[in-house]
C-alpha cells in the first residue's frame, strides 16, 4: 500500500529492453524487501525462471556463499573464469530477462557473487532485482553492480499519513479514527516494520480496540519489547557523553544546539548526527535537536531512575535559566521542566506557560500546569482558562462550575462579558442545552452596563438562536457583527452567521462570508487565544453542500478536519467529521458517509461533545440502513433518545429512523418520519435541512405530497442544489421520464450521484411501462454508470425499477412489507387499506417478479 509510484517504476524497468535490473534502496523496516518479493514473484507468475537469495554478513566470508544455492551441482571453483562460463550457461535461458534473481541486502553479497551477477547482467541473461539498506550503497557489491542508466535506481521512503491510515484500515479490517492512525503514524513515524510492532503491542494490551464503527487508541502508542530490544541494540555503541546527551533529548526535547552543546561536547552532538541517532534542524535563527525517533525517547527515559531524571533536569534547568528565556514558548518549556524537576515552579511562569499552551490548543497540559498553581495566585483569568480547557476537553459539568465560579468573582465588566460567552459556549456547543446557555447569557447581561460590551452580548445572543432553533432572529442580531472589536466575539460571531445563512437558504451570503470568516479567523488567532480556524472552516464547507458543490465542501471539510485533529482541537474535529459524513450522504456514497458518520460518533461520545451524538448516531444508522445492513443501524439507533435533542438543524436527527424503517420495508413510515421531521424544520426556519428531508420523503414514495413545498423553498432560495432538488421531485410526481432524465444529468455535475440514479432508475421504469423499451434500457444503463459512485447504496427506486416489470409504487411497498414478514392484515391496517385489495397487489408482485409465494420475496427483492 502506498507503493503505486514504485511499483509503477519498477515494471517500466522490467519493460525496458536496455535495463538489466533495479535496485530498491531505503532504511530498515520502510518494506523493501516486501516490495522486491511481490515484483519477484509477479515476473516467476509471468512465466519466467527465478531464483531469490538473502546476502547475510556472515555468507560474505565465502566466495559464491550467496548464491551457491543457485549454481549448477559439482562446479569447479578451482578454474574461476571456466565456472563464471559454465554458471552463465546455466542461467541462459535464450532471451533477456529470462531469469529474475532476487537478492535481497545486496550490500551484504560476497565480492566473487557480485562479479558472477555483474556477468550475467552484462550477458543479457539475467534481470536482477535488489535491496540495499540506506547508507550501505558505496559497498564494492553495489559499485560492482552499478551500470549507470542500465540498473535503475528506486527509492523507498516511510509511509505518509494518508498511507499508514490505509495499512492499518487494511490489516485491521476497518476504519481506525483518524486521531488514532495519526498518533500511530507519528510513533512509528511511517515506518512498516516499527508500526506493526506497536500495532501487535496495542492489540496485546488492549490499548487498540473497536469503538462500534471505528478502530480506537484509548492509549499512547508503546514499545513492544522486541522494539525495545532493538532500540536498546542501536544505542548501545555511543558513548558516555553520547547517552548523556541523548538522555537530554528524551527528557526535554527539542532542545537548541547552544543548550545541548552547553552540556556535551559539539563533536559528541556531530556524531549522534552521523550516525541517524539525532536530527538538526534549522528553525528561523535556532537550530533545533530532536532524536532521530520517538521511540528512542521513550526507552531512554524508562532507563533513568527517578533521582538520576531529575538530576539531569536540574542540570539542564540551570543552564536555561542562566541564559533567560528569549522567545515567548520558552515560558512553557521552563514550566514544564520546573515541575517535572522539583513538583513546583513559579507561579507567574505557570500562568504565562498555560496561557501558551492554551494557544497551542493542549487542554491537557493546561489543566496539569494551572492544577500546580497555589491558591494565591489563582485569579478570575486562571479560572476562565481553567473552565474553557474543561469544556474543550469534555468535561463540561466541571467548566459550568469554574466558570460560575469565575463569574462571582468577577470585578469588571470585561471580565464578566468573557465569562458569559464562555459559558454560553460550554452549555451549547458542549452540552446542547439552548435555554440553559439563554439563561446564562441572561445573568451575564444583566451585570454589564457598558454599551460596548453589551453589542457583544447581542453577538452572543445570536449565535445562541442560530444555533438553538431560531435562526431569522439569531442573524438580526448578528448584523454588524464585523464592527465588534473584541477578536474572540468577532470571530465566533461570524462563524456562527456563515451557519445561520446556509441553514436557512442564503448560500451565496454564507459562502462569500464564510471565505472571509476563515481568513479572519486564521489573522485573529494569531493576537488572542480564540477556537481552532478549522472551525470556520466546518461553517464553510456547510455553507458549500447547501449550494450543491459537494467537491468544495468535501475538500474544504477534509481539510479542516486534518488540521483539527493535528491540532488536537476536539470539538471542531467532531463537527467537522460530521460534517463529512453528511456531504457523502448527499453525494450518495454509503460507505463514505457511514465511515466519518460513525468518526463523528465515536470521537463525539469519547469526547463528551453531547451536541453531535443525535446527529451522528442517526446519519450512522441511515448510512448503514443504505447499505442493508439493518443490525448495524438499528445498534447504532439504539439509544438515540438518550442523546440531548438539539434543535439545530431540526429534523435531520430523523434520517436514521426513517431509513432503517425503509430498510426493513416499511415505506409507509420511514415517509412519515421524515415527514414530520420536515415539518420540525419548518418551523425552526431550517429552510436547507427542510428541503433535504423533503427530498428524502419523495425517494419513499411522497413526491406529490411533498412537490409544492419543494418548489417554493427553491424559489427562495439560491444555489443550484434547491433547484435540482425541485426539479426532482415535481417530475417524479408528474411521472415524466424526460425531465426525469433530465433533472439527472444535473444532479451528476452537482455531484449528488445517488439522486441521480434514481431519477434515471425511475424514469426506466416509466419509459419500460409505457412500451419504450429501447428507452429504457438507455436509461436502466445510465442508472446503473450511476450506482458506481454510490458504494452499495440499496434504495426503493434502485432496486424495484430494475425489476423485469416494474412495480408501481403501491405494489412497491406491499412487496417490501410482505417480504418484512407482515401478514396481508397487517399491511392493510398499516397502509389504511382492505386485505383484498392487498392480496390483489401481490397477487400482481408475483407476477413480475416470476413468483409463486411470499417465501420467495425477500430473495428476489434482495437480488434486484
Amino acid at each position: 500500500m502506498g507503493r503505486a509510484t514504485q511499483t509503477a517504476l519498477l515494471r517500466a524497468a522490467w519493460d525496458d529492453p536496455g535495463c538489466h535490473g533495479v535496485i530498491i534502496y531505503g532504511d530498515a523496516g520502510v518494506g523493501k524487501s516486501r516490495l522486491a518479493e511481490r515484483f519477484w514473484e509477479e515476473l516467476v507468475a509471468d512465466g519466467f525462471r527465478g531464483g531469490r537469495t538473502v546476502a547475510t554478513a556472515a555468507a560474505a566470508t565465502i566466495p559464491l556463499g550467496a548464491v551457491a544455492h543457485l549454481l549448477p551441482p559439482g562446479l569447479d571453483l578451482s578454474d574461476p573464469p571456466a565456472a563464471f562460463r559454465a554458471a552463465g550457461q546455466a542461467f541462459a535461458t535464450g532471451g533477456r530477462g529470462r531469469f529474475a534473481m532476487l537478492v535481497d541486502d545486496l550490500h551484504h553479497l560476497d565480492a566473487a557473487s557480485a562479479a558472477l551477477v555483474t556477468q550475467l547482467l552484462t550477458a543479457g541473461v539475467m534481470f536482477l532485482v535488489a535491496t540495499v539498506r540506506s547508507g550501505h550503497a558505496a559497498v564494492d557489491a553495489v559499485r560492482a553492480l552499478d551500470q549507470g542508466d542500465r540498473m535503475r535506481r528506486i527509492d523507498l521512503t516511510v509511509l505518509q499519513p494518508a498511507e499508514t491510515e490505509a495499512v492499518l484500515s487494511s490489516v485491521l479490517g476497518g476504519s481506525v479514527e483518524r486521531r488514532s492512525s495519526l498518533e500511530l503514524h507519528r510513533a512509528s513515524t511511517g515506518n512498516l516494520l516499527f508500526l506493526r510492532e506497536l500495532v501487535l503491542g496495542a492489540l496485546e494490551r488492549g490499548d487498540l480496540a473497536r469503538h462500534g464503527e471505528l478502530w480506537r487508541l484509548s492509549a499512547p502508542p508503546a514499545s513492544t519489547l522486541w522494539l525495545r530490544e532493538r532500540i536498546e541494540d542501536r544505542l548501545a555503541a555511543v558513548d558516555a557523553l553520547g547517552r548523556h546527551a541523548l538522555q537530554l533529548l528524551a527528557l526535554a526535547e527539542p532542545l537548541s544546539v547552544h543548550d545541548l552543546t552547553a552540556q556535551v561536547p559539539t563533536a559528541t552532538v556531530a556524531e549522534l548526527e552521523a550516525a541517524d541517532l539525532i536530527h538538526v534542524q534549522v528553525d528561523g535563527r535556532r537550530t533545533r535537536v530532536t532524536l532521530a525517533h520517538p521511540l528512542y525517547g521513550e526507552v531512554i527515559s524508562a532507563q533513568l531512575p527517578v533521582v538520576a531524571r531529575r538530576s539531569l533536569l536540574r542540570g539542564l534547568l540551570e543552564k536555561l535559566e542562566s541564559r533567560g528565556m528569549r522567545r515567548r514558548e520558552d515560558a512553557l518549556r521552563m514550566a514544564s521542566l520546573q515541575l517535572a524537576a522539583t513538583g513546583v515552579a513559579d507561579p507567574e511562569l505557570i500562568i504565562l506557560a498555560a496561557g501558551l499552551a492554551r494557544h497551542g490548543h493542549d487542554y491537557a497540559q493546561v489543566l496539569r500546569l494551572l492544577q500546580a498553581l497555589p491558591d494565591t495566585h489563582r485569579s478570575v483569568a486562571t479560572r476562565i482558562l481553567e473552565g474553557e480547557a474543561h469544556h474543550q476537553l469534555g468535561r463540561l459539568g466541571e467548566a459550568e462550575q469554574m466558570l460560575s465560579h469565575a463569574y462571582a468573582l468577577a470585578r469588571t465588566d470585561e471580565e464578566r462579558l468573557i465569562i458569559t460567552v464562555e459559558r454560553t459556549q460550554n452549555l451549547l456547543w458542549g452540552a446542547g442545552q439552548a435555554e440553559e446557555a439563554l439563561k446564562a447569557h441572561t445573568e451575564g447581561r444583566a451585570g454589564i452596563s457598558d454599551p460596548r460590551l453589551l453589542a457583544a452580548l447581542d453577538v452572543d445572543q445570536g449565535a445562541i438562536h442560530v444555533i438553538g432553533g431560531q435562526p431569522l432572529a439569531g442573524l438580526k442580531l448578528l448584523q454588524g457583527v464585523e464592527t465588534i472589536p473584541d477578536d474572540r466575539v468577532r470571530t465566533y460571531g461570524l462563524g456562527v452567521r456563515v451557519l445561520g445563512l446556509g441553514s436557512t437558504g442564503r448560500t451565496a451570503e454564507a459562502i462569500e462570508l464564510g471565505r472571509a470568516a476563515y481568513e479572519e479567523h486564521v489573522r485573529a488567532s494569531t493576537r488572542v487565544v480564540i477556537q481552532h480556524p478549522s472551525a470556520s472552516l466546518s461553517a464553510l464547507s456547510l455553507a458549500y453542500a447547501a449550494a450543491g458543490d459537494l467537491e468544495n465542501a468535501r475538500l474544504i471539510a477534509e481539510r479542516g478536519h486534518a488540521s483539527a485533529v493535528e491540532a488536537g482541537a476536539t470539538q471542531p474535529a467532531a463537527w467537522l467529521a460530521w460534517g463529512l459524513g453528511r456531504i457523502h450522504w448527499l453525494a450518495g456514497r454509503a460507505a463514505d458517509s457511514r465511515r466519518w458518520y460513525g468518526e463523528a460518533f465515536t470521537v463525539a461520545r469519547q469526547q463528551n461533545v453531547l451536541i453531535v451524538l443525535r446527529l451522528a448516531a442517526s446519519g450512522l444508522a441511515a448510512a448503514a440502513a443504505l447499505t442493508g445492513d439493518t443490525e448495524t443501524a438499528e445498534s447504532a439507533h439504539a439509544d438515540y433518545d438518550t442523546y440531548p435533542d438539539f434543535p439545530f438543524l431540526a429534523g435531520e436527527d430523523a434520517l436514521g429512523r426513517a431509513w432503517l424503517q425503509a430498510a426493513k420495508g416499511d415505506l409507509a413510515a420511514g415517509r412519515e418520519a421524515v415527514l414530520q421531521a420536515a415539518a420540525r424544520a419548518r418551523a425552526a426556519e431550517y429552510s436547507s435541512s427542510e428541503m433535504l428531508l423533503l427530498t428524502e420523503a419523495a425517494r419513499l414514495g411522497g413526491a406529490r405530497e411533498v412537490r409544492e413545498r419543494l418548489a417554493e423553498l427553491a424559489a427562495r432560495g439560491d444555489g443550484d442544489f434547491a433547484g435540482a432538488r425541485a426539479d426532482l421531485v415535481a417530475a417524479m410526481a408528474d411521472r415524466d421520464a424526460e425531465a426525469l432524465l433530465a433533472v439527472s444529468e444535473r444532479l451528476h455535475s452537482i455531484g449528488a450521484h445517488l439522486l441521480a440514479a434514481e431519477a434515471a432508475a425511475d424514469a426506466a421504469g416509466i419509459l419500460r411501462g409505457s412500451g419504450a423499451a429501447r428507452a429504457a434500457t438507455a436509461a436502466e444503463a445510465r442508472a446503473h454508470r450511476l450506482t458506481l459512485y454510490c458504494q452499495g447504496a440499496v434504495t426503493p427506486l434502485l432496486a424495484l425499477t430494475s425489476a423485469p416489470i416494474p412495480l408501481t409504487q403501491r405494489e412497491s411497498e406491499i412487496a417490501l412489507l410482505a417480504a418484512s414478514g407482515l401478514s396481508s392484515k397487517d399491511i392493510a391496517g398499516r397502509l389504511t387499506l382492505s386485505v383484498r385489495t392487498v392480496d390483489n397487489h401481490l397477487r400482481q408482485v408475483f407476477t413480475k417478479l416470476g413468483i409463486a409465494t411470499r417465501r420467495e420475496l425477500p430473495n428476489v427483492l434482495r437480488r434486484e
